[in-house]
């Protein structure tokens, strides 16, 4: 346990407990709590750039003998979709069965963070606040994550029978306290919430799709984590004593579909 490992363990604990410290906080976003978006976004900005920094680390340590000059990783910057393309080649070495998912959605959510991350929308607010017109040429990053990961999601997975459903309740609950409540929210794309029916139905739309949300996240996670637990295992076979088993940190995101869609808390360490 020399200083490298060391070091290079405490990096794969930081990336990997920050993926799910964003999934976690995925999981409590709506039009109400817009904080838990600005969490997730942070957070697995922060662990996806980190983990595919590691694993561009540990493949030139394996294939040239030795670790790469720090001005090599930074030239990537925070560049998030850039990185997961430079890790998939890398896939295709080491786990050619484990690849990037791309889905159109995968697709969306990729961009989003990665516009996220490379400040192109991680100051919208102050961006809106300081702009002379009022207005900034990049969309709020919970809008485009709410219209363009969320809504989808409903058509994708046959979702408007629950929608329906919660529909049909949200119109009874409106009417039995019509005139006794006062409601007063915004959307995650700017709109006036002032009625009980409103509300109820947007709080649906976080509710029903997240799940859903959470897996396809999952699946590009599922993705980082197998590829570095293979460099690890690689690393292994070679005998070094400087790459420490990287699947000891990103084991918990190596699950199936199903379970991703139901386990709402996530945390390297046992909880």
């Amino acid at each position: 346990m020399n200083a490298t490992w060391q070091a290079l363990s405490r990096e794969a604990a930081t990336a990997s407990e920050h993926l799910a410290i964003g999934v976690t906080a995925l999981g409590k976003a709506n039009y109400a709590q817009p904080a838990y978006y600005g969490q997730a976004f942070f957070a697995l900005t922060i662990g996806i750039e980190r983990s595919a920094k590691l694993a561009l680390i540990i493949d030139h340590f394996l294939t040239q003998e030795k670790f790469p000059p720090i001005s090599e990783i930074r030239k990537h910057g925070h560049n998030i979709r850039e990185l997961l393309e430079r890790i998939d080649e890398i896939a295709s070495r080491y786990n050619p069965s484990e690849r990037l998912p791309r889905l159109v959605i995968h697709d969306q959510i990729i961009a989003i963070l990665s516009d996220f991350a490379t400040n192109i929308t991680r100051y919208y607010n102050f961006d809106l606040i300081t702009s002379k017109s009022g207005s900034v040429s990049q969309s709020d990053p919970n809008s485009a994550w709410f219209q363009h990961v969320m809504l989808p999601m409903i058509k994708e997975h046959s979702l408007n029978r629950q929608m329906e459903k919660r529909g049909y309740n949200a119109l009874i609950i409106d009417e039995l306290i019509n005139g006794k409540a006062l409601v007063s929210y915004h959307s995650e794309i700017g709109e006036n919430i002032t009625s009980v029916y409103e509300a109820s139905m947007k709080k649906a739309i976080a509710d029903i799709t997240i799940p859903y949300v959470r897996l396809h996240v999952m699946q590009i996670v599922r993705f980082i984590g197998r590829l570095l637990s293979a460099l690890g295992y690689s690393a292994q076979e070679t005998g070094s004593e400087v790459i420490p088993y990287m699947a000891d940190f990103f084991r918990i995101y190596n699950n199936d579909d199903k379970y991703f869609k139901t386990r709402k808390t996530w945390s390297i360490y046992r909880l």
